[in-house]
């Protein structure tokens, strides 16, 4: 599995075949052609933002409030970047598809850039700056950036939390190498060399829409939560999956520019209230009936992954609030 620079990778190592390799540059070539530019852009309204999540640790649980700033490297509350904390368990990082309860780790922005750890059964821990000596080279799906050791303090937290040794938080922080999106295979010919994050999945924003989890829930004998996907941005007000068109969204000065649809994967079968995995695989295996792609160029790019939401890019930035106007174009 990915991880720090000393750790055996083979795990997540994805290999591709020179045909596949074709099939997913002539997709992402596609989509890239396609973007109006951005003098012929007409965005019209779609709708209003319904909820907005800080994810301060990834995999664990987000935060949500009522507005946070828009910026290249994701959204910044109070200080705190989405996902720029990351847990390790020995040389993996860890989420929720190898440890469910790690979603019950709720993470709260306290302000002055700090977060308080908070869990059940557990004592509050606000998380003491970290050490800057100590800096790791983190690789992530084969792309890699620093981050440092937040400390024995938050170790043993974690260690308590979970019931083993071996753990330990790293942080992203501010001026540190970041992960270049274009340095992935699936975004090396759509993001920009500026797209760069902390432990996001390659891109800064994921964006989903309240109508879309309506339609699928209308498909489940148990509806499943919004926090299922782990969005930063929901908007309310559009149709069902209007969003698969959208290439530039803007809300208030903030400009975000769609990367790819989002491929679903187990993550989405993790309750986040109970950590407990579905043991029918649901939403996944309900999505995977009718949001796989229908397109032959892109299957190579999404594989089995059925599509929710979007991935996104930053090309300005700006506060964003409960409540403003989405506008996009398409």
């Amino acid at each position: 599995m990915d991880g720090l620079k000393v750790a055996p990778e083979s795990r997540q190592i994805v290999v591709l075949t020179l045909s596949s390799a074709a099939v997913i540059a002539a997709g992402i070539a596609y989509l890239k052609w396609r973007r109006p530019r951005k003098g012929n852009r007409q965005y019209v309204s779609v709708g209003h933002v319904s909820k907005i999540y800080v994810h301060p640790v990834k995999s664990c649980r987000g935060q949500e409030v009522g507005e946070a700033e828009v910026t290249k490297q994701g959204l910044r509350l109070e200080g705190v970047m989405d996902r720029h904390l990351l847990i390790f368990y020995k040389d993996s990082f860890l989420d929720a598809r190898t440890e469910p309860r790690v979603v019950l780790v709720s993470p709260q922005c306290v302000g002055d850039g700090q977060v308080r750890l908070e869990a059940p059964g557990m004592d509050p821990l606000t998380l003491p700056r970290p050490n800057k000596q100590k800096v790791y080279s983190i690789s992530m799906w084969g792309v890699e950036g620093d981050a440092v050791d937040c400390g024995p303090e938050a170790a043993a937290w974690l260690e308590k939390f979970f019931g083993k040794t071996g753990y330990k938080l790293v942080m992203s922080t501010p001026g540190s190498k970041k992960r270049r999106a274009d340095q992935h295979p699936k975004y090396k010919d759509i993001a920009k060399p500026d797209h760069k994050v902390g432990f996001q999945h390659e891109t800064a924003l994921l964006l989903a829409s309240d109508a879309s989890l309506g339609d699928l829930n209308n498909k489940l004998a148990t509806p499943v939560a919004m926090r299922n996907f782990r969005p930063n941005i929901v908007v309310a007000g559009c149709e069902p999956f209007q969003e698969d068109d959208w290439q530039y969204v803007r809300i208030g000065d903030a400009e975000i520019r769609r990367m790819l649809p989002c491929d679903r994967c187990l993550m989405t079968t993790i309750d986040p209230e109970t950590g407990m995995k579905n043991g029918t695989l649901e939403p996944l295996k309900t999505l995977r009936s009718y949001r796989l792609t229908e397109d032959e160029k892109y299957k190579a790019v999404f594989g089995h992954g059925p599509l929710f939401g979007l991935t996104c890019g930053v090309e300005q930035e700006g506060a964003i609030h409960i409540g403003d106007t989405v506008y996009v174009c398409t």
